[in-house]
């Protein structure tokens, strides 16, 4: 874990274009819940339009290679209870192999706090497992992210949006990016949700590196255009959006439009930290990273 996110303003480097991509993928044999082989799994994203891929098995580090889609080194760890699932990405296997061989989770985040790798706590709203309560993801430290959208989840026992606990989080001033993933078991998981990455080039580290800056948001089928922040003023540009919000300390809505953009001019807003809801047709829906604002370093 060493999030290098630009807090204030997650979006300022703009080279390079939106990359698609899911971080949170399970395949057969290697996953006990996976349903799917790994070759069909990459061909299936590569299908559905996906730039890059992260196959995150359960205690196992699954090797694969395919000259069509960027595949990021990844697993999915879990205590021996089956709950604290944690998805742990690095291009050092030795991460990985580490993780692997962790039993206990805050040993394991205390391990991995100054590696490279990228650490996020899974689909915390799940209700199956005893997973993520509030007040336990801000007891932890050393972790980069929390999954604010897991589809998998909309057909368990569970909420699949979890921005709750996310806004709570922030309120509290912890740095958190927020992650949005399809978690896939089979064929019929793939593809309702993503990460859009900005960044210069597809190779693995291009794209690491921007996902550690926060330059990405999460999508559960609705797509920005546009995330900048110019002389104060937030502009979200989503060409096919019905109605974008800005939240603010807690999840508090502070700006609506039934537009496809929004500007919000964040000199004129006493707020910790502000983040942006894009709603577009049916039940998709996109949220962009926060920006935390200048000179507000205490709650109200």
């Amino acid at each position: 874990m060493s999030s290098k996110a630009n807090w204030e303003n997650p979006y300022a480097n703009r080279e390079g274009q939106w990359l698609k991509g899911n971080l949170h993928a399970h395949t057969s044999p290697a996953s006990g819940c996976g349903q799917i082989s790994v070759e069909n799994c990459v061909g299936a994203y590569v299908e559905r339009g996906y730039d890059f891929l992260a196959i995150s098995d359960h205690g196992t580090y699954t090797k694969h290679s395919d000259k069509r889609i960027t595949l990021i080194p990844g697993v999915e760890w879990n205590n021996a209870a089956g709950g604290c699932h944690t998805g742990v990405y690095s291009l050092d296997p030795a991460d990985l192999e580490e993780a692997i061989a962790v039993s206990d989770h805050d040993i394991l985040l205390n391990n991995l706090a100054d590696s490279d790798a990228l650490v996020v706590l899974n689909h915390p709203n799940w209700q199956l497992r005893p997973h993520y309560r509030r007040e336990e993801l801000d007891e932890k430290q050393s972790y980069d992210g929390i999954e604010v959208y897991n589809a998998v989840i909309e057909r368990m026992d569970g909420y699949a949006i979890a921005t709750d606990k996310w806004d709570y989080l922030l309120a509290r001033g912890r740095r958190v990016l927020g992650f949005a993933s399809d978690d896939s078991h089979s064929d019929t998981d793939i593809g309702r949700a993503a990460i859009y990455v900005r960044c210069k080039n597809r190779t693995p580290r291009a794209i690491m590196e921007a996902i550690k800056a926060g330059n990405f948001y999460c999508s559960s089928g609705a797509v920005i255009d546009d995330i900048r922040l110019e002389d104060g003023v937030i502009a979200v540009d989503a060409p096919g959006a019905q109605q974008i919000e800005a939240r603010a300390d807690g999840g508090l809505r502070i700006a609506s439009v039934n537009d496809t953009s929004l500007r919000l001019d964040t000199r004129e807003i006493k707020r910790r930290y502000v983040r942006f809801t894009v709603y577009g047709a049916g039940s998709a829906m996109a949220w962009t990273q926060p920006f935390f604002l200048p000179n507000i370093t205490s709650l109200p």
